[in-house]
């Protein structure tokens, strides 16, 4: 704004100067010039024919002088034209007014003067006529002939000579004049003198009349016309080019103008096309769910920084998380040091006075404990800006670009980064909020269960009393009876077995339901677990082949621990079973499925991705909307002798797997019941074989040589510890020797989280904690350690194996353990 202004007021300026130029460079004086010397040859050709008219009156061949009157008027008209158009201190213009007034008196002198001389002429001709007339005396008339053929000569030649001679004829004339022509011949002599008094007189103004000209003051009058109309075109050629260079510069100015409007177009086009990539990134964040979110932020993160011209985003979250998410450019490698040199920053970011921060190298512009460093990481331009939930910081965004400076365009769309940081602010609070949900509606559950439990306790507690009363019957009866009757002691000991195994049905439903939420991040095989729990349940049925069993997961791994997936599947094919009519056919179908986008089924939402599907489905008696609605409800049954905790516990399952269940049922038709799971990618499943070896670090000798036994017995070499500050001394001398380490939880000992403190100052390795089932650690506490994971006493060998493979596999030993831990890996037991 403030360019254009000036901008504005230089154009302004030209354009009064170019005015200027203009009025003072006009090529004018050529006309004045020309009108000049047409006036100056107009006086000339006046004058000329005055002369010649004079000339014309001497000779007698001009009776009136009016042409002489008429050219003097011309000259006179003429010069006042002359006099108008100049100044008063022009001494030339004087000059030819002192000429042509000296010239107009001369000529009125000849007026005077040649009037009495042709007058004299006429009178004497006259005279002579008159007496030339034959009764004159021939003698008088022969001299006064003579002496008018004298007179005549004199016009043509006035010599001295002549007018001596025709001076002596008058005197010998006027001496013999007869008496009777004595009036006439006085008047004769009388008229030649006057004439030879007039003629010298009227001949030198004719003389000097050619000599009076102007002609001088008129060539001195143009001569100064001339050298003022060069002088002035000069200083008008001055102008022009002056009007030249102006014109130039207002050229230069306009092209300025347009440069700088048409960069200012494109800054704003290249803005406004920004603010489109930041308000599709903001919707994009928008439109997600909340557990789409962490998907999602590289995308996002693309998406803004190729709109951004920078060559690497990351995040660093500093919620005790210590998640990092990384974008480059195509072709691009990851920045130098990812990312602990990029985590070295962080505390001078933390300490910086404002929340967005600006750095370019090459200015040393922005904060200088950061602008060193990258300087030394080769970065140009480092954009970064804090990221908060509640007040606190719990991350940074950064951007850098390393082969070359930020474009001139982007130093004005700085800003709208701030509108990213807050977009991503925003989504990572939803995230947040959404986990804590999560953790709270967790939590709700179990205390519902608790409460269900506590309410259902009576029941339960009768039902188990009326087993155990059948149970004691049965074992009295057989008491009695076995040693008189073996036969009938046979039958009612098998009731009491099956009694028996009732009450440790209705028990086991009861702990599984109030163990939910307990489990261990592990994994299962979906095509395998399904296969045997279809052949187990094949086992105890009356029709084997009832159960059929159709499709492939192709190979799918969902997260969960393999017996409680197996129990899910167990209950669906029961109640299906049991649904159905005697030998009626059960179909298992298995699918690997492909979300393009979110669905939404029965009991829950589904975002886009790769699933495995469980279908269960029968041609039994159905259900109708008002048991549909309550399938899931604990205690909720329809058999008087279920316990309405089977489907309870599937769905308590399926829901902490982040997966849903479709239900598709009605009376007379069947029951379809769809479980799906989301399958982990293929990346995640490639693990290495065993090996590797394992610090083992706990309070009891023989339960460490117990623990040593397990893991030889997976492939690890094992050294275990009694001796905490043994342990640590071992990782000092030989940091690179031990690949994982297993603490055991023994906080009287300064074992367990203690140790682990201090063992991951000392070397970058993964930390297993071992726990008894009573034991509980908040998540935030074991992120803070770090602690990678955690195994649940007594260890079952295929879940450490598993363990341990998803912590020593080929890639987890190429790259730095990244010390995250699930928010529902450790609850209470």
């Amino acid at each position: 704004m403030r360019l254009t202004l000036q901008a504005a007021v230089l154009g302004a300026l030209l354009a009064a100067l170019l005015t200027w130029l203009m009025i003072n460079g006009k090529g004018e004086m050529d006309a004045a010039f020309g009108q000049t010397r047409r006036t100056v040859d107009a006086i000339a050709l006046a004058e000329s024919r005055m002369q010649h008219d004079v000339l014309r009156a001497r000779t007698g061949l001009l009776r009136n002088y009016d042409p002489i009157v008429a050219h003097l008027r011309e000259m006179q008209a003429a010069l006042s034209g002359l006099r108008a158009a100049s100044g008063p201190d022009d001494s030339e213009m004087r000059s030819l007014v002192e000429a042509i007034d000296r010239e107009a008196q001369m000529v009125e002198r000849f007026k005077t003067g040649n009037a009495l001389l042709q007058n004299s002429i006429a009178y004497f001709n006259s005279l002579s006529d008159r007496l030339s007339e034959p009764d004159i005396d021939p003698n008088l008339a022969r001299a006064v002939a003579a002496l008018q053929i004298r007179v005549a000569e004199l016009a043509r030649e006035s010599s001295p000579k002549r007018f001596d001679d025709i001076r002596a004829r008058l005197d010998v004339l006027a001496a013999g004049a007869p008496s009777d022509r004595g009036a006439d011949i006085t008047a004769i002599v009388l008229h030649g003198r006057q004439l030879l008094e007039l003629l010298p007189q009227v001949d030198t103004v004719t003389r000097s009349l050619p000599d009076s000209s102007s002609e001088a003051a008129r060539q001195a009058l143009l001569e100064a016309r001339r050298t003022l109309r060069d002088q002035r075109q000069a200083r008008a050629d001055g102008f022009r080019l002056a009007l030249y260079a102006a014109a130039l510069c207002l050229v230069a100015l306009v092209v300025r103008v347009g440069l700088l409007m048409r960069a200012g177009t494109l800054v704003l086009r290249r803005t406004i096309a920004f603010q489109s990539v930041v308000a599709q990134a903001a919707n994009h964040f928008s439109a997600s769910q909340p557990d789409e979110i962490a998907s999602r932020i590289v995308d996002v993160m693309a998406m803004v920084s190729t709109g951004a011209c920078t060559d690497h985003c990351y995040i660093l979250m500093l919620d005790g998380s210590d998640a990092v998410h990384l974008w480059n450019r195509a072709g691009l490698p990851e920045p130098r040091g990812w990312p602990l040199t990029q985590r070295a920053l962080v505390p001078d970011i933390i300490t910086a006075p404002e929340d967005y921060i600006f750095i370019e190298t090459s200015d040393e512009i922005g904060p200088p404990a950061l602008v060193r460093p990258l300087a030394e990481r080769g970065v140009a331009t480092f954009t970064c800006a804090r990221l908060r939930r509640g007040g606190q910081i719990v991350g940074v965004l950064c951007f850098e670009r390393t082969i070359s400076v930020l474009p001139p365009w982007m130093r004005h769309s700085r800003g709208l980064l701030r509108v990213v940081a807050e977009s991503f602010g925003a989504a990572l609070e939803r995230q947040h909020v959404w986990a804590e949900r999560r953790e709270i509606e967790a939590a709700l559950r179990r205390a519902q269960r608790l409460e269900a439990i506590g309410i259902f306790a009576s029941g339960v507690a009768h039902n188990i009393n009326n087993v155990l009363n059948v149970m004691l019957g049965h074992a009295e009866i057989a008491a009695d009876a076995l040693p008189v009757d073996p036969g009938r002691a046979t039958e009612h000991i098998g009731l009491l077995v099956q009694a028996g195994g009732r009450a440790h049905e209705i028990a086991g439903q009861i702990l599984d339901y109030g163990r939910r939420g307990c489990s261990s991040q592990n994994t299962s095989a979906v095509d395998a677990i399904v296969a045997e729990t279809v052949d187990v349940i094949r086992t105890s049925t009356a029709d084997p082949t009832a159960i059929r069993l159709t499709g492939t997961t192709d190979g799918a791994i969902v997260d969960g621990e393999p017996a409680q997936l197996q129990q899910v599947i167990h209950n669906l094919i029961r109640n299906a079973i049991q649904a159905s009519e005697p030998g009626a056919a059960v179909d298992v179908q298995l699918e690997r499925v492909q979300l393009p986008e979110r669905r939404a089924l029965s009991h829950g939402e589904l975002p886009s991705g790769a699933y495995a599907c469980i279908r269960v489905s029968d041609k039994g008696r159905g259900m109708d909307e008002a048991t549909r609605a309550r399938i899931f409800e604990p205690f909720f049954t329809t058999r008087p002798a279920g316990t309405g905790l089977g489907l309870a516990t599937a769905f308590e399952f399926v829901q902490e797997q982040a997966g849903a269940i479709d239900v598709r049922s009605a009376p007379g038709v069947g029951s379809a019941f769809e479980v799906w799971l989301a399958a982990r990618p293929a990346a995640e499943l490639g693990v290495s074989a065993a090996g590797g070896t394992v610090m083992i670090v706990g309070a009891a000798r023989s339960a460490v040589q117990e623990d040593e036994e397990t893991l030889a017995a997976l492939g690890y070499e094992p050294i275990g510890y009694t001796d905490p500050d043994a342990a640590l001394t071992a990782l000092r001398t030989e940091p690179k020797r031990f690949d994982l380490l297993i603490v055991e939880n023994h906080p009287s000992l300064s074992l367990g989280l203690a140790f682990a403190r201090r063992a991951a100052r000392i070397v970058d390795r993964p930390i297993v904690l071992s726990l008894s089932a009573a034991d509980t650690v908040r998540p935030e506490v074991l992120s803070a350690i770090p602690i990678v994971d955690v195994a649940h006493r007594p260890w079952r060998s295929s879940t450490l194996a598993l363990t341990l493979r998803r912590h020593l596999g080929s890639e987890a030993r190429s790259a730095p353990p990244q010390r995250k831990v699930a928010p529902d890996r450790v609850v209470a037991q």
